[in-house]
């Protein structure tokens, strides 16, 4: 049975003027019930916000396209009013105080850019007490004053809010039932109340009323109320009329270990409400490598929940105790804190993360939590190179201990996850690759992510232009095979077909500007969608497809271990060696059309008789560039069409078993 202490604390409230207050992220969303993608990615952000709630708090607004939405119909004034206030064109769309994060697909993702911005405190505290009746919504909001507030052009919003709307039948196309905080009514009205200035010890006070709709479940009703300037659209403070509360920690969120070393952790919860809040502590494993151990501890002992009735003022204090194992490996822990007195169980959390470092590579798993990193471990595998691999929420933890000379290479897994970069992310990439480290990152949609989804900024396409070369062309080059490039130190003798483990828009890309910036994979139709950059300082490497979309294990593998080479990873032979080809394969020739000479790749999974001939469109053989018994591996041949007229051609690859045939075409 766990062992459970229950505690009662008593102190009283106050409010120290000139100093700042825990800051509340406010979560807005654009969603509509006849939206696929919304009914696909709004499970990721509830979850995201349900193990949250406290340091972030949402409203969300129901849009008029791209089919009916009752919600919406309920209130259109209001829901277009902050919908056309971001600018949002596209569903789902969501925002972390003010700025604009595009698809909600990454619940990891939203933890860091929550926790970024609630480490900066706010200069305000915002009071909201709501009194709420069958009959009527009546709010009163208090701004505190507590530092000097930089933003000009202020406005105070007020939403009322339906914590949770449930449908007996999906009331859209897309096949949702509940809809978490949906806006019912912005008081006054969606522009707000001016606020001309708040200055250390003002204190404002503002009333709101309102009748409530039938159709509303009075019962379940919520005021929200934020601060906000017009100007960057930037929130500034905001709060709910429920308590809220968060886990603070004095130490850091994450950090490098050696093995079998023992760390303690600190951890309180402070009561800034004018009413208690009742607690139950408690850690959940997310993961842990073989011989790591964990535990809570209250008082000095062992402890596996606590229960605490923390009053106005007070805080509670706890610890959690770690120890790595005997070998390199990490352990994640997710400490929550559940608010007892809330209907929905939401509970407020922190992570810690302890990781033992593992060879010269960081690999990072953005995914969106997907399996996608298997290809990336196979890959290193075959390669014989020791890696430590994180998730990206885990990177902001340990970023500042993360060096060129700690990881050669860093490759970085976005696969079709959204966002695709987060600004933490950009910022810490940036950093490494100033100080001369490498990077390889691969995905699909990262450049419309960037610069078409409506959540990038300056910094992100800079990054994209600067650091990776690359230019954004289309967000669907429409190919669907892609060949490396002749010569080049990445690609050379690569060629696979594209799959579709989801829909497929892979990139089109172009040059940026430089000539250090270099094309490296082409698509059948003639585009391409790889870069690699080599600047002096920094090498990177950018795909604009995910490693599961390239058909063949062979490609895969080939490509993460001619990468490796390219950024001076030392890889151990032996092993690439026993990587062999798991299938059988013959690429597309390369150029193609080509004059006078073009290159085709074969992969051979096992020793065996193999014959490569090439004839022409009647059938007669017009070479033979292999008849013979070949090991196991992968071969590039080139083929020089001394004396033949242009037009179509053929070339078989035959093998005991399997004969596999492709068109080329020779232009003259």
């Amino acid at each position: 049975m766990a062992r459970i202490v229950t505690i009662a604390l008593l102190l009283s409230l106050s409010v120290s003027l000139h100093a700042q207050a825990r800051r509340i992220v406010l979560m807005e969303e654009a969603t509509n019930a006849s939206c696929a993608p919304c009914a696909a990615n709004n499970p990721n952000l509830q979850a995201f916000f349900s193990t949250h709630f406290g340091s972030v708090i949402s409203v969300r607004y129901h849009a008029w396209w791209p089919g009916t939405d009752p919600m919406y119909n309920l209130n259109t004034t209001d829901n277009a009013n902050r919908i056309n206030y971001y600018g949002i064109n596209g569903v789902p769309n969501y925002l972390i105080d003010g700025v604009n994060y595009g698809v909600p697909g990454d619940p990891d993702g939203m933890t860091t850019t929550m926790n970024e911005r609630a480490a900066s405190l706010s200069p305000v505290w915002i009071d909201v007490a709501g009194n709420i009746t069958a009959d009527s919504v009546r709010a009163t909001v208090k701004i505190i004053g507590l530092a000097p507030v930089a933003q000009t052009n202020l406005s105070l919003r007020v939403a009322v809010i339906e914590r949770w709307i449930h449908y007996a039948s999906p009331p859209g196309s897309n096949g949702e039932r509940d809809f978490p905080d949906v806006m019912r009514k912005l008081l006054p009205d969606g522009n707000g109340t001016a606020v001309a200035s708040i200055t250390p010890g003002d204190t404002l006070s503002y009333a709101f009323s309102y009748p409530v709709n039938a159709a509303w479940n009075w019962q379940d009703l919520a005021v929200v109320a934020w601060l906000q300037t017009n100007t960057s659209k930037e929130v500034i403070q905001s709060n709910i009329s429920y308590p809220t509360y968060s886990i603070g920690s004095p130490d850091a969120r994450g950090q490098f270990l050696t093995t079998s070393q023992s760390v303690t952790k600190n951890y309180s919860i402070h009561n800034d409400n004018s009413s208690s809040i009742d607690v139950k502590i408690f850690p959940q494993v997310i993961r842990i490598s073989s011989g790591w151990t964990y535990g809570l501890t209250f008082n000095g002992s062992p402890i596996d929940t606590i229960v605490a009735t923390i009053q106005p003022g007070d805080s509670v204090a706890f610890a959690m105790n770690v120890t790595s194992g005997a070998t390199p490996g990490a352990i994640k822990v997710r400490i929550h804190a559940r608010n007892m007195n809330d209907f929905y169980n939401y509970s407020n959390s922190i992570d810690y993360f302890g990781v033992v470092k593992n060879g010269e590579v960081l690999f990072v798993d953005d995914d969106g939590g997907n399996a996608w990193e298997q290809n990336y471990y196979r890959a290193f595998d075959s390669a014989g190179v020791a890696y430590t691999s994180v998730g990206q929420a885990d990177v902001a933890a340990i970023a500042s201990q993360i060096s060129p000379a700690l990881f050669r290479a860093i490759f970085w897994n976005v696969s079709w996850g959204f966002p695709a970069l987060i600004p933490s992310d950009i910022s810490f990439l940036e950093g490494y690759l100033d100080q001369g480290g490498s990077l390889f990152i691969a995905g699909q949609d990262i450049g419309w992510d960037i610069f078409e989804s409506g959540s990038g900024t300056p910094a992100a396409m800079n990054f994209y232009h600067t650091y990776l070369g690359a230019n954004y062309l289309a967000d669907a080059s429409g190919g669907t095979s892609m060949t490396g490039i002749a010569g080049d130190p990445i690609t050379d003798g690569i060629s696979f077909s594209l799959v579709n483990p989801y829909s497929s828009y892979p990139e089109d890309i172009g040059v940026y500007s430089g000539a250090s910036s270099v094309l490296i994979l082409q698509y059948n139709n003639g585009k391409y969608g790889a870069i690699r950059k080599d600047n002096g300082t920094y090498k990177t490497v950018y795909l604009g497809i995910g490693l599961e979309q390239m058909s063949l294990a062979s490609a895969r593998d080939q490509i993460i271990r001619n990468t490796l080479s390219w950024f001076n990873v030392t890889t151990d032979a032996t092993d690439w060696d026993q990587g062999l080809p798991m299938e059988l394969a013959l690429s597309q020739n390369y150029p193609n059309p080509f004059n006078p000479s073009t290159r085709i790749s074969i992969s051979l999974p096992r020793n065996g008789q193999v014959r490569l001939t090439i004839y022409d469109v009647l059938g007669k053989e017009i070479a033979t560039l292999v008849d013979e018994v070949r090991n196991a591996g992968i071969y590039t041949l080139d083929f020089r069409a001394a004396g033949l007229s242009s037009g179509v051609y053929f070339y078989s690859l035959i093998t005991e078993n399997v004969t596999i045939t492709k068109k080329m075409i020779l232009m003259r």
